[in-house]
């Protein structure tokens, strides 16, 4: 990787939902724009995100990245040049299990994050809003969601499961939830939504991988730019050179970063890129 002639900045991270992604689930034509600038001003771009690899595919490719995806909330960095991860930490077999219990305890939403795939038993809003993006996809990059009866078996038979999505539609209940995993399995949970959680090994977040990588780079952290929205992106807006939070991000999130900037829905990332990050660069 070259520094950035044109910038103290060397890498741009940018989360995904609600950040680099409109309501639509796609990536403004004038930020690939921005972003294609960026690179080719010699400066590195990598996501973010609480995604399953397989999940945020896609938006690698159309990007052109060559750098991992560090996906799930900081769960494993996947290189998709090699099909492997790195930086690896999943959910052990015991946890796996204890979790699913305790979804139905709370009568809560799961989604598991399996090794190359993800499953479901039931459906909810935000599940059926991504279901409906996958189905519009090109097969070469569709990901792969499965839809069982009963997650139980697959839960005890799989070996490898990054973390887990949970969500509910009755208020109250994925803070009783929360309350009760960090108690008794003392997992990193992550708000990704009002009411959705991730739910991770212990130390898991994305601000602790981009460092790992950062570090593994020989990049300093002080000359990254992080984008975000959610509470799971205080992490990395905290730790690195410039923290930037969306204007479509609570107040407990904007409070947090450096500069706030407009909402995802607008061309706000490619204006910020444009006079603040690049000058003088086209765009």
């Amino acid at each position: 990787m070259s520094a950035a002639s044109s910038s103290a900045y060397q890498v741009l991270a940018f989360d995904l939902d609600g950040t680099l992604l409109g309501r639509d689930l796609q990536i403004r034509p004038a930020s690939i724009a921005a972003i294609n600038a960026a690179r080719a001003a010699g400066m590195t771009v990598v996501l973010v995100t609480g995604r399953h690899h397989i999940m945020a595919r896609p938006y690698h490719q159309q990007l052109g990245l060559d750098t991992p995806l560090l996906a799930c909330n900081g769960t494993y960095a996947w290189d998709f040049a090699r099909n492997e991860a790195h930086f690896a930490r999943p959910l052990t077999a015991k946890e796996a299990l204890r979790l699913l219990a305790l979804t139905r305890e709370y009568d809560v939403h799961a989604l598991l994050y399996l090794q190359r795939a993800q499953a479901y038993q039931a459906m909810e809003p935000h599940l059926a809003h991504l279901l409906e993006w996958a189905a519009a996809l090109p097969a070469s990059v569709r990901p792969e969601l499965i839809h069982v009866p009963d997650l139980l078996p697959l839960v005890s038979a799989e070996p490898l499961i990054w973390k887990y999505a949970v969500s509910s539609q009755v208020d109250g209940r994925i803070d009783a939830f929360i309350t009760r995993v960090k108690s008794e399995l003392g997992l990193a949970c992550e708000r990704s939504g009002p009411n959705r959680v991730d739910v991770a090994s212990a130390g898991n977040s994305k601000g602790a991988l981009l460092q790992k990588w950062l570090a593994a780079e020989g990049i300093a952290a002080s000359a990254t730019v992080a984008f975000g929205d959610n509470h799971n992106d205080i992490s990395m807006l905290q730790g690195v050179g410039l923290g930037v939070a969306m204007g479509n991000a609570e107040a407990a999130v904007q409070s947090r970063a450096a500069r706030v900037i407009g909402d995802h829905d607008t061309d706000t990332i490619a204006r910020f890129l444009e006079d603040t990050i690049l000058p003088g660069v086209p765009v």
